[in-house]
């Protein structure tokens, strides 16, 4: 595969719509772009959540937040996000939109202490759609059309325990699965008319299927006001390959999408290809009105995929900072809507996992989210995120990406609504 003009700006200049997750053309490399984990409420205080524990709302990011679900309750939540992806190099501009289901979550206690969560979310996504175009003087025309679409998701089986007074630890079985498809095309424009040249398709299948464990613990510290936490959390996941089914093939058909017939098929595994040991650590304080929240986390992807690397790409460790704060005037205010409502914003930065023709990318952005009550008392939300955000650069012939993400999460708490005795019968 050529790849000498791989991160010229796709030819399309106006705004498009279609199925795919994400839309950036450093998703064609690796398992392309990762979603930011944590549902809607968490991912509006910029993704901080390792240490965030809360009975009545679920967070997945930390099995042993499951041990704080209360007794004779459920927890219920999903998730919808809408992207728009403007990209831009020093001489072309493009954008693209989309707008999927997010994520979903479960959770129950099983036990005074003991809580189960399960949940379905986005692991990372691959959309890409590039074309370009060289000239042989002998042949003509060269035309190259490369596109990739796909996703890898995670289930999460989770278990969180009170081992001790304020000491909770937590174990999860992660799965992840899915398939990314990409085509390359190479078409000719010939300059001689009795020429004739068949259009050639590389179509590539990359099937994904592979369990990996997750621990977590939290520690609230006691602090001497009433009414104020502090927890401090961490979550270890070990290193795994991934090792996926890779199926490359050459269509009979011009069809790039035609996997039935072809004139050749090779199929192997990519043993090299390994998911990195990532170490996370958080800080989560609050109060009946506030609360504030930071994470870092490091991921040795580096390390880890030493032999993948190539004059195109190579993977780098990444360091990730994420940081926010919530406000809710008053919760128990029946009378003033406003004061139920939860205010939230933060910020997120993180190294590309990747470094792009011995270029090093970064990812910073800024988020803003309200909570909306269902009801006058209770735990149930409705929650809107916003984010803002932008990577890359128009320097070195490289793409800078701005992009925009809107998340909508309902959020339910069982003892709103499932546990409640009836008046009358």
């Amino acid at each position: 595969m050529v790849l000498s003009g791989l991160l010229l700006l796709p030819a399309a200049a106006s705004a498009q719509n279609s199925s795919l997750n994400a839309y950036s053309p450093y998703s064609f490399y690796g398992l392309g772009d990762f979603s930011v984990q944590g549902t809607a409420n968490l991912r509006a205080m910029g993704g901080a959540g390792i240490a965030y524990r809360k009975g009545t709302t679920i967070n997945y990011m930390n099995p042993a937040a499951f041990s704080s679900i209360r007794q004779k309750s459920a927890l219920f939540n999903v998730g919808l996000e809408g992207q728009n992806f403007y990209l831009k190099t020093t001489d072309n501009k493009s954008s693209f939109n989309t707008f999927n289901v997010r994520d979903i979550a479960f959770a129950v206690p099983l036990a005074a202490k003991l809580g189960l969560g399960v949940s379905v979310t986005p692991l990372s996504s691959v959309g890409y759609r590039i074309d370009r175009s060289d000239t042989d003087p002998d042949i003509g025309q060269l035309n190259y059309s490369y596109s990739g679409e796909g996703d890898v998701v995670q289930a999460k089986l989770s278990v969180g325990y009170e081992l001790a007074k304020n000491l909770s630890v937590g174990a999860e079985l992660v799965y992840y699965f899915g398939s990314i498809d990409r085509y390359s095309l190479l078409s000719i424009t010939e300059l001689n008319p009795n020429t004739y040249y068949k259009d050639v398709t590389l179509a590539i299948e990359e099937s994904y299927s592979k369990f990996v464990p997750s621990f977590g613990v939290q520690y609230v510290v006691p602090l001497k006001k009433n009414r104020r936490s502090l927890t401090i959390g961490a979550v270890f996941q070990p290193e795994v390959k991934l090792s996926p089914k890779i199926t490359k093939s050459i269509p009979t058909s011009d069809n790039s999408n035609d996997f039935g017939d072809y004139i050749l098929q090779l199929e192997y595994k990519n043993n090299d290809l390994t998911m990195p040991m990532s170490i996370s650590g958080g800080l989560f304080y609050q109060t009946d009105k506030i609360s504030l929240g930071a994470d870092y986390v490091f991921q040795n992807w580096g390390g880890a995929n030493k032999k993948t690397a190539s004059d195109s790409y190579r993977f780098r460790n990444t360091n990730i900072v994420r940081g926010g704060v919530e406000y809710t005037p008053d919760r128990g205010d029946v009378r003033h809507f406003f004061n139920r409502v939860t205010y939230r914003a933060g910020f997120r930065y993180s190294d590309y996992y990747m470094n792009i023709y011995g270029k090093n990318i970064s990812d910073k952005a800024i988020t803003l989210g309200i909570g909306l009550p269902i009801k006058m008392t209770g735990f149930s939300n409705i929650d809107l995120g916003f984010e803002l955000g932008q990577r890359g650069t128009t320097k070195y012939n490289l793409i800078k990406e701005n992009y925009f993400r809107f998340s909508i999460g309902l959020s339910l708490f069982g003892d709103d609504f499932w546990f409640v005795k009836p008046k009358f019968d």
